[in-house]
């Protein structure tokens, strides 16, 4: 197993980036969980969660983001995920790509 990262950034136009690497498994994905739970709670205007070096999902790891969508509708707060081709893939198997918003690029 690898360290997950976990690195947030404020953006000035009010936006929140939470850049995510390394692997997603059962010892890291209450980390990550927290970490975007923590960043709903900010209300930022638009939260990006930027997974281009998420080197491995597994379930668990899909059921935090899931969290963080399901509390980022609830709050009101847009969220848009741009995803390593991994973990594109992890979701696309889940049938999960089509309830987030993906991105091509972390804008």
């Amino acid at each position: 197993m690898t360290d997950l990262m976990l690195r947030r950034d404020d953006r000035p136009d009010g936006g929140l980036t939470v850049h995510v690497g390394g692997e997603i498994d059962g010892a890291t994905a209450p980390a990550l969980q927290r970490a975007l739970l923590d960043a709903v709670a900010t209300a930022p205007r638009h939260l990006l969660i930027d997974g281009a070096e998420v080197s491995f999902c597994d379930s668990r790891g899909l059921a935090a983001l899931i969290a963080a969508w399901r509390a980022a509708g609830a709050a009101g707060v847009p969220l848009t995920l741009h995803p390593s081709p991994r973990l594109r893939r992890v979701m696309s198997l889940a049938g999960i790509d089509t309830l987030i918003d993906l991105a091509e690029s972390p804008r």
